[in-house]
């Protein structure tokens, strides 16, 4: 009995130092890890280019914004006029008035709704110029650091604060790309 047991303590061990031999060997195939932390949404608001394009874009949004008014004023004006028209005018007549206002309205809610969507699309095309630009940056700062992996601050629930290479990021983002071009495409 004391045979068998022996037999399977022995065979034990064997395993247990072939598996440790076999992950040190495995982890040796891979680098030392060293993370970096990176505040995204504080690099897209507190860079230079983001902050100036934000700017440029609510200018923008604010002047579609003052002339959809004014549309909206004109389409109103237009509305009574047809209805006051009503009254006075045949039937035939009216109605085919009526079918051209209508039609308006349709194109104008079509042109509305493109202007509205060419504010996201100056949205996006900024915040994608800017990721575009932070990428080599990044890789640059990992290979003077020595990180291989950058998390996004919003998925860590705790870090060193020497991990944290947001004020780097910015910093080198606003010598590289002090500035976007935003441009409304009509």
């Amino acid at each position: 009995m004391l045979n068998k047991n022996s037999i399977v303590v022995k065979t034990f061990a064997l395993v247990v130092i072939a598996l440790i031999l076999s992950a040190n060997s495995y982890a040796q195939n891979f680098p030392n890890t060293s993370i970096g932390v990176l505040d995204l949404n504080r690099v897209l608001l507190d860079a230079k280019a983001a902050k100036r394009a934000s700017e440029e874009i609510d200018q923008i949004a604010q002047n579609i914004e003052n002339e959809l008014k004014k549309s909206d004023s004109d389409m109103i004006n237009e509305q009574n006029k047809l209805i006051e028209a009503q009254s006075i005018m045949a039937p035939e007549a009216f109605e085919l008035k009526r079918k051209e206002y209508e039609e308006k309205v349709q194109n104008y809610n079509i042109e509305r709704q493109n202007k509205v969507i060419s504010i996201d699309k100056l949205i996006e095309s900024s915040r994608n110029e800017i990721l575009d630009n932070l990428k080599p940056i990044l890789e640059k700062i990992s290979e003077t650091k020595g990180i291989t992996v950058i998390l996004e601050k919003g998925t860590v629930l705790l870090n060193a604060d020497k991990m944290d290479i947001t004020d780097e990021v910015i910093k080198t983002l606003n010598k590289e790309l002090p500035k976007i071009e935003v441009s409304l495409e009509e």
